[in-house]
């Protein structure tokens, strides 16, 4: 076989895998929270004259991607409020955004409703802050059963910020409470990224170009 043609071929051989598995997930709102718990605690809600941002600190111990955004979600109740979600950074940059309704997708446990978001990376070792507007009729909930953290991060507490309920303001990264009784409130999905990839698509990148000079 033709030394060249046996080169690229081995090449091109190595390079789809790597290009199928580096492409972007596709977007889901079915995906595990990155905090869920098995039963629904106390319940408080807004109201017209009063209502809260309800905020989630913590610090990615990896990067990660985030595919979708939710809110608080009592099944038992349901959903009659929008519920604007933000994503911010440390400095209170707004990084990503949605708005949560009834018409929003539920997750697995039925304790969340989540929309997809265009796919924003998440730094290892920042902090960052998801808010979530309290609405004026729909109940939010603390220190409830079975809470579990599924997501690469740790959860550093929780912060609020009185408003109208209808918007989602950066409530800042002063916790208030520990983070398995705090009010929630938003949460979101997410994946590690794929970094392994990278690596190997760099390395790659690499036997490219010794094959090239080996068959020239």
């Amino acid at each position: 076989m033709n030394k060249k043609f046996f080169g690229l071929l081995l090449l091109s051989g190595l390079l789809v895998p790597v290009a199928a598995k580096a492409a972007p997930a596709p977007v889901t709102t079915t995906a595990s929270p990155a905090w869920e718990f098995t039963s629904v605690g106390p319940t408080n809600y807004g109201h017209s004259e009063l209502g809260f941002t309800l905020g989630e600190i913590f610090t990615p111990t990896q990067n990660i991607v985030v595919y979708s955004m939710g809110y608080f979600y009592d099944s038992s109740i349901g959903m009659s409020d929008s519920h604007p979600v933000a994503m911010y950074d440390a400095t209170g940059t707004l990084l990503a955004s949605t708005i949560i309704t009834n018409a929003s997708s539920t997750d697995a446990q039925g304790n969340f409703k989540f929309n997809s978001i265009t796919p924003i990376t998440l730094i290892a070792g920042d902090t960052y802050v998801i808010d979530g507007a309290s609405g004026e009729t729909d109940p939010w909930t603390w220190n409830d059963t079975g809470f579990t953290v599924n997501a690469p991060i740790t959860l550093l507490g929780d912060s609020w910020a009185s408003n109208d309920g209808t918007s989602a303001s950066f409530s800042g990264t002063t916790s208030k409470h520990d983070a398995a009784n705090g009010y929630w409130g938003a949460d979101f999905s997410t994946t590690p990224e794929p970094s392994s990839f990278l690596l190997l698509g760099s390395g790659l990148a690499g036997l490219a170009g010794l094959i090239k000079c080996k068959l020239a």
